[in-house]
């Protein structure tokens, strides 16, 4: 039998190369598919770690809005604690001053309000000096004197001993301003009860007791006296 040596026709060979380009095409297609699902599971992962941040950073902006809001109420209360503090301290404060008047009142101190100063009587006999740092003790001086009501009220105090007594009060001579009288609480003279006659020579002013004026003695006399002190201390 004779060979074939006749070649296939043109077409023929076209459709048989075709399935290996569409073979080619398909590798390329599920290499482009790979590659477009590498890429986009690369994006998810990218946004997950974005919505991760995103949600992070909103919890630290809502434990920043915490924070703010607890400081706030922190300095209330800092403040609340402060001012409740301040009340405790002046209710102490009026306390104890209260208790000091309580004490002043039961140790025989008498109060004018036109003043606004104790007063007491002393039974001791001292010389002005004593007598003037007997009173620095008990937070005052020699009584001084700076209206009528306030020398009757004095008086009245000096009366409560045995009669034609006399009592140091806090007025004396100053050698070095010519012998002006001043006070020894550095108050003003703006006030005298002198006994017709007084003052004479003498440096250092008493009460007597059964008139309420004054006159002047020696220094170094022994008298009872009469101290004054503020009511604030």
């Amino acid at each position: 039998m004779p060979e074939m040596t006749q070649e296939l026709p043109e077409k023929t060979v076209k459709r048989i190369e075709e399935p290996a380009i569409s073979l080619k095409k398909i590798a390329q297609l599920e290499a482009d598919s790979e590659e477009i699902k590498k890429d986009k599971d690369v994006e998810m992962r990218q946004l997950a770690a974005s919505m991760v941040q995103i949600e992070a950073n909103l919890k630290i902006t809502e434990l920043e809005a915490d924070l703010v809001d607890e400081r706030e109420r922190n300095r209330e209360l800092e403040r609340k604690i402060a001012e409740t503090k301040r009340k405790n301290d002046d209710l102490e404060t009026q306390l104890n001053r209260t208790m000091n008047l309580l004490d002043l009142y039961r140790d025989g101190w008498s109060y004018l309000a036109k003043t606004a100063s104790w007063y007491k009587g002393f039974g001791q006999w001292m010389t002005f000096d004593e007598a003037e740092a007997y009173c620095a003790s008990r937070k005052g001086h020699l009584v001084s004197i700076h209206s009528q009501e306030e020398n009757d009220f004095v008086w009245k105090l000096a009366k409560n001993f045995p009669a034609n007594r006399s009592f140091w009060i806090g007025l004396k001579r100053n050698l070095d301003k010519g012998n002006a009288f001043e006070w020894t609480d550095g108050s003003s003279v703006d006030f005298t009860n002198w006994m017709v006659g007084e003052p004479d020579s003498y440096t250092h002013a008493v009460l007597w007791n059964d008139k309420g004026k004054w006159g002047v003695d020696p220094p170094n006399e022994e008298f009872q006296f009469i101290c004054k002190r503020d009511a604030e201390f």
